[in-house]
């Protein structure tokens, strides 16, 4: 027997299919025989005519439904399709109208071919009709069901892992249809809050109603899953459903969010990781909604984090030309090209110019502002990573590229007549411990004495906490410690920070440079602080994990690894002074004091010389002094 499955199985697929259309139409001759005339003719007559002569003479009344129906598996693909997924539902109604084709065209065939019986028999040969139908089809499911089970074993036994759709609605049961076939993946119910559907099922799979039968699931399957299949859901609703599901350790995805389905922005099916919104609760940012038309822009750093994502909201503005200036060759090539396709799908007509060039090259710079008549500017470009920069063989590069490079934007672009420049900054800036802090908060001091000076540009600064999912950010390196079994790393227990998304600090730095009057610093509502350790937990109990106490037991690992160097506990946004409000409930403004331009320029020309010299303690007791509130780690070892 193994023999000839094996032999079955090594044909080609032409000729399986050509099997199963024989099977298939050897099956609706049979139930020909038995509904149609040959059986009644023999039951009439006793048994005693000739069988093959009754086929004969009524040949027509099995050849044109035949016909008919072949016509239609024809055309409808049904022998074009695997038989391996034979079951999925587009296959079974081909099937259920190809069976009624052949059963009600038979019906209408026996009326004319027997016309006694079109009056006084009709709804009984209708009715036959509607039982031939139906036993046509059940022999088609029959034969694809045990063809599948015997050519294909391993897939009538799944074995995947178990998941549990959350939402028996219209995208829940889309979302089976797409992956109930998927070999990895066992459907192991569905799950609806709704008492109407408790109980019920869906594609003979049960649906469950209450968490405890969750409880239930997990106890049975150790590693199961939970897809969140409810687009329609607003944020608040999703957040209640995955701190309810939290308890339970089970991993949690989820198919995009309506908005992004409808933005064809993502498919319906498409499985995702849970995003930080709908883990950590915070308000959502829109983005910016700002006209740009005829207006050319620049912006620095365009490849990276911040950068790369305020040139995607600002092609939406139908700026001129966007001018990205970028010292990262590959960085730049990314960009160029994602906002090419971006520009030729949407019908932008903005001209995409990419520029290599470092910030701290004022010919450079010059050339590149006045070439392409740049009118507004974004300063994305820095060094941030606070590690990196606070090892002493880096230190003087910070400083040069934070603090030289910004000023050297603000002189030329004053020079050329820029008429804004908006500097992005950071919360390490506020009472820093570490070179990088200390070197955005004099970068910020620069910008604001040139703004006093000013008379064609104005400027202004941003500063924001943390970024969700920008290079370095501690939300992909948890997830990747999960992933590969831990230990998840954390600095500190008591380590906080502010969270917001890429895209929406972005929105907020485009809509605090249209409030920009000139030497404001802007400050981001980044919500309440959020301890790092508790993330980590969430991110370990959605994922499907425990926590493992030091190391032992079943678990992921939560392992303290001390603070690096220059890293505080908490972060802080405001220097000194009371927030400002402003017409946008999310961007407060601060006026803040700092150097006079005769000191600040003292200052730079000694960290200048400093550099000159690499003298690094020179480098830091300059910083020290003049920077407020700026206290180096004592702990700190000069390591990455």
């Amino acid at each position: 027997m193994n023999n000839i499955l094996q032999s079955i199985k090594s044909l080609s697929r032409n000729k399986k299919i050509t099997i199963i259309a024989l099977v298939d139409y050897v099956m609706a001759f049979a139930c020909w025989v038995v509904f149609g005339p040959p059986l009644s003719v023999l039951l009439t007559a006793n048994f005693e005519v000739n069988i093959l002569n009754v086929i004969v003479l009524n040949y027509v009344n099995f050849f044109i439904p035949f016909l008919l129906t072949s016509l239609y598996f024809y055309i409808s693909g049904l022998y074009r399709s695997s038989i391996r997924f034979s079951d999925s539902r587009d296959l079974t109604i081909r099937s259920i109208k190809g069976s009624f084709i052949f059963g009600i065209s038979w019906g209408f065939v026996y009326l004319y071919q027997f016309e006694i019986v079109r009056n006084q028999f009709l709804y009984t040969v209708f009715l036959r009709a509607i039982f031939l139908s139906f036993i046509f089809y059940a022999s088609i499911q029959i034969i694809r069901d045990l063809a599948r089970i015997l050519i294909y074993p391993n897939n009538s036994t799944n074995k995947g892992r178990p998941v549990l759709i959350y939402g028996a609605g219209a995208a829940g049961n889309e979302l089976y249809q797409a992956i109930k076939n998927n070999p990895g993946i066992e459907i192991v119910g569905f799950f609806d809050n709704s008492n109407s559907l408790n109980g019920s099922e869906i594609n003979n799979i049960k649906i469950y109603g209450n968490f405890k039968q969750i409880r239930k699931l997990k106890k049975k399957h150790a590693d199961l899953e939970i897809y969140l299949a409810i687009p329609s859901l607003n944020i608040n609703d999703r957040r209640k459903i995955i701190s309810d599901l939290e308890q339970f350790k089970v991993s949690v995805r989820s198919i995009p969010s309506l908005y992004e389905i409808v933005a064809n922005r993502k498919k319906m099916i498409e499985m995702q990781d849970l995003s930080i919104d709908e883990i950590l609760p915070r308000s959502i940012v829109k983005n910016a909604n700002v006209l740009l038309t005829g207006v050319v822009v620049m912006v620095t750093g365009a490849g990276g984090s911040i950068g790369s994502e305020l040139v995607r909201q600002l092609l939406s503005g139908a700026p001129k030309k966007i001018v990205l200036f970028e010292i990262s060759e590959i960085n730049l090539y990314s960009i160029q090209s994602e906002i090419e396709q971006i520009r030729i799908s949407k019908g932008f007509n903005s001209e995409i110019i990419a520029v290599l060039g470092d910030i701290k090259d004022k010919e450079r710079l010059r050339s590149i502002i006045t070439n392409h008549s740049v009118e507004i500017i974004y300063h994305a470009a820095a060094y941030k990573h606070v590690p990196i920069i606070e090892y002493y063989e880096n230190i003087t590069e910070g400083i040069k590229n934070n603090i030289f490079g910004t000023k050297a934007i603000c002189e030329i672009a004053e020079e050329c007549k820029v008429k804004k420049v908006v500097v992005i900054s950071t919360d390490k800036a506020v009472r820093p411990t570490n070179i990088m802090g200390a070197s955005k908060r004099l970068a910020e001091m620069v910008v604001q004495s040139k703004n006093e000076q000013a008379h064609e540009t104005k400027y202004c600064m941003v500063r924001f906490g943390n970024v969700i999912n920008s290079s370095g950010s501690v939300v992909p390196l948890f997830r990747k410690q999960i992933a590969e079994g831990g230990p998840v790393t954390i600095t500190h227990k008591k380590v906080t920070r502010f969270f917001m998304t890429i895209a929406e600090a972005s929105s907020l730095v485009i809509q605090a440079g249209e409030l920009s009057e000139g030497g404001e610093v802007f400050i981001l509502d980044m919500g309440e602080q959020v301890r790092i350790l508790d993330l980590a937990e969430k991110l370990i109990y959605l994922s499907g994990m425990n926590i493992s106490e030091n190391g032992n037991g079943d678990g992921i690992e939560i392992r303290e690894v001390g603070l690096r160097p220059g890293e505080k506990l908490y972060e802080e946004l405001l220097i000194s002074g009371d927030e400002i409000r402003t017409s946008n409930v999310k961007i407060f403004k601060s006026i803040e004091k700092h150097l006079s331009s005769n000191d600040l320029n003292s200052v730079l020309d000694n960290l200048n010389k400093s550099i000159e010299n690499n003298d690094i303690h020179l480098i830091r007791s300059i910083l020290r002094k003049n920077v407020e509130g700026y206290k180096e780690q004592i702990e700190s070892k000069n390591t990455i």
